[in-house]
């Protein structure tokens, strides 16, 4: 596999890890809950961050094969707002998009593991 396969294979791996990890931590949790718990914020935080920085770096003719896409340039958008301004992350934001933005982000990631391996 080339390179830039591996490299994507991984980076892949690393959104679906942190769609995870980020279901598992705020299993239970309502909004309120969530807020409350800093530890679980700043570990959904992080895997947000990973998930940005993840898709900054897949190559744009793997994220051309998904249809309908994500919106890429938000997600990075928001890996950057939370790698340097941290301090002003709205708790609601982050809230919504661990529970309404992994599926459709989930998918895509799917579609894109499925063509990267029909390569």
């Amino acid at each position: 596999m080339p390179k830039t396969q591996r490299d994507a294979a991984l980076r892949i791996s690393d959104i679906e890890k942190a769609i995870g990890r980020i279901r598992l931590y705020t299993s239970g949790l309502d909004a309120a809950a969530f807020e409350a718990s800093f530890i679980t914020f700043d570990a959904v935080v992080m895997n947000i961050q990973v998930i940005g920085e993840a898709i900054a770096n897949l190559p744009d003719d793997l994220k051309a094969t998904v249809e309908p896409a994500p919106p890429w340039k938000q997600i990075v958008a928001v890996r950057n707002l939370v790698s340097h301004g941290y301090p002003d992350i709205d708790p609601d934001v982050i809230w919504t998009i661990a529970t309404t933005r992994l599926d459709e982000l989930e998918v895509a990631v799917d579609a894109m593991a499925t063509a990267l391996k029909a390569s």
